[in-house]
């Protein structure tokens, strides 16, 4: 299609390589270039699009734009889509017209013919330059791309590094506080016992005997929270799972812990389907549901009850500890199951804990892939829950 003067003339105007080469060449190509019509709205090409085409708004309005975001807005006279003459790329962005528009489209081979009419070398003059330009927009999104993995990267050392400091100072709270105060106990009471021995009455001796028994056994619980939680934290802990019997497993922990609730007058009672089988590590199920039964006892106060109960729910099985002792605000519930926050609340006669109980129980659940949570009212007691898979 043989294009008028003016639409000659802009098409000179337009592509600079011509600006140096005889009205010949501009009338060459305007012998061949497209003369294309498209109507409001409508998508003259989209991102990702094979490239090889640059073109010229004879009427009208063209958006260049990235989904809904718009970057220009090109009108009468303006060019656009040069990085399409680079015929290896993709488009970078999409076109659209604005309004009703005509358009002058010169494509890849249009260039290659005029360049073979009059022996010249465009793809030298403009295109390799665009090449250089595709290029370093190339290699600035490498970069930015692995900066951005370098700035993921560094935030999830940070994260890492949080949590290892987070750990640091939780041993050191329970190493400096938390397992020197049952020794202070232990302590106090057997040296009134060695200095005062001949003066005691025999109901003192045994108030100042279940001190150090109660103490020793604390001490004892905490050591070996301790040193499971140390261990786990090391990987030295193996996962063994196998056939365990949750009804045996249960009331084995339920009996041991027996004596310490009728020491506080509390009924435990465990109500477990008698064929509940499941494959699961037993010494870490055996924590789980020893560290729940121990805390229940410790936060019911004299005259309560606590219950252990299993509940199929789909392919899974929940174990439920139920108290009727004095509840957890919501503010702390939140605080729960994390190591970088500590719930110091004392039990119903005084009892001290470190929240590393819970620690333990939350990752030896996750590590059957099952969760544990907790569901609470202030004042009206506890329900600490977890899942196993069946």
């Amino acid at each position: 299609m043989s294009l008028n003067l003016d639409k000659r003339l802009m098409l000179l105007q337009t592509l600079d390589f011509l600006k140096d080469q005889d009205i010949a060449a501009c009338e060459f190509l305007s012998e061949i270039v497209e003369e294309k019509e498209v109507a409001k709205g409508e998508v003259i090409f989209s991102k990702g699009d094979s490239g090889g085409a640059v073109y010229i708004i004879e009427k009208g309005c063209v958006e260049i734009h990235d989904e809904d975001h718009v970057f220009i807005e090109l009108s009468d006279g303006k060019s656009f889509g040069e990085y399409a003459l680079i015929k290896a790329e993709t488009r970078s962005a999409s076109a659209r017209a604005k309004s009703n528009s005509l358009l002058l489209k010169c494509t890849d081979d249009h260039i290659h013919s005029l360049e073979k009419k009059f022996n010249i070398r465009i793809i030298d003059t403009v295109l390799n330059p665009l090449r250089k330009i595709r290029k370093r927009m190339v290699i600035k999104d490498l970069l930015e791309e692995e900066l951005t993995q370098q700035t993921i990267t560094i935030e999830k050392q940070r994260k890492e590094l949080e949590s290892v400091n987070a750990t640091k100072d939780k041993f050191f709270s329970i190493i400096a506080h938390d397992l020197k105060n049952p020794f202070a106990s232990l302590i106090g009471a057997s040296d009134i016992l060695v200095e005062g021995s001949e003066e005691l009455s025999k109901e003192q001796v045994k108030t100042f005997s279940g001190i150090i028994n109660k103490s020793a056994r604390q001490a004892y619980r905490l050591l070996e929270n301790l040193l499971t939680w140390s261990r786990m934290q090391t990987g030295s802990i193996a996962w063994q799972p196998k056939e365990i019997d949750l009804w045996d497993l249960v009331n084995e922990v339920v009996i041991l812990h027996t004596g310490s609730a009728e020491s506080k007058e509390i009924e435990i009672k465990a109500n477990i389907d008698e064929d509940l089988k499941i494959m699961a590590d037993p010494n870490m199920i055996n924590t789980v549901v020893r560290n729940l039964v121990s805390n229940a006892i410790k936060f019911t106060p004299r005259g309560g009850e606590i219950s252990v109960s299993s509940h199929l729910n789909g392919k899974y099985v929940e174990i439920w500890v139920v108290d009727s002792g004095i509840g957890i605000d919501s503010e702390d519930q939140k605080k729960l199951f994390r190591i970088d926050e500590q719930v110091t609340n004392n039990g119903t006669e005084n009892e001290t804990g470190t929240g590393l109980g819970l620690l333990l129980c939350k990752e030896f659940v996750e590590r059957h892939k099952g969760k544990i949570w907790v569901e609470s009212c202030l004042g009206k007691g506890s329900a600490f829950k977890f899942s196993l898979p069946l």
